[in-house]
């Protein structure tokens, strides 16, 4: 009996490691209408400050007066390039930061993967249909 229990449970939990995810749009995908709410209320928390209201990103600073190394928080509707990475590699850049600059620092310590997947959504969810199927690696062969 408790290997029939066993098998139960572990069909349960890959199914649920398989499924967990399904709210969550694939690259290239519209993300779900729930995790862009989600994500919407996060960013406007944790990321607005710098990457501005809609992801229209800071404005550029002139080389001339900025300070050495200074990197503007780049826009991440579709104006710019966040649409050329895809989820998985966006999620592993918020969690990490951007060795590129300190001022994206790590959110793992903050946020847990989930709620940066939300955060991905919606900042997906800025994106035009057109944007949203070039995503990824698809964007080398898009005319955009």
């Amino acid at each position: 009996m408790s290997n029939k229990k066993t098998l139960l449970y572990i069909i349960i939990s890959l199914l649920t490691i398989t499924f967990a995810g399904l709210a969550h749009a694939e690259t290239g995908k519209a993300p779900d209408a729930k995790a862009v709410a989600v994500g919407k209320k996060l960013y406007i928390k944790h990321c607005q400050v710098c990457h501005q209201k809609d992801g229209v990103g800071e404005q550029p600073i002139s080389v001339y007066i900025r300070l050495p190394g200074f990197v503007t928080a780049i826009p991440l509707n579709e104006s710019s390039h966040a649409w050329h990475h895809g989820d998985k590699q966006l999620v592993k850049i918020i969690l990490s930061g951007s060795r590129r600059t300190k001022r994206m620092p790590a959110w793992k310590d903050t946020l847990s993967e989930e709620q940066v997947k939300n955060i991905v959504a919606y900042i997906k969810s800025l994106w035009s249909p057109e944007v949203l199927a070039c995503q990824g690696p698809k964007h080398m062969d898009c005319k955009r």
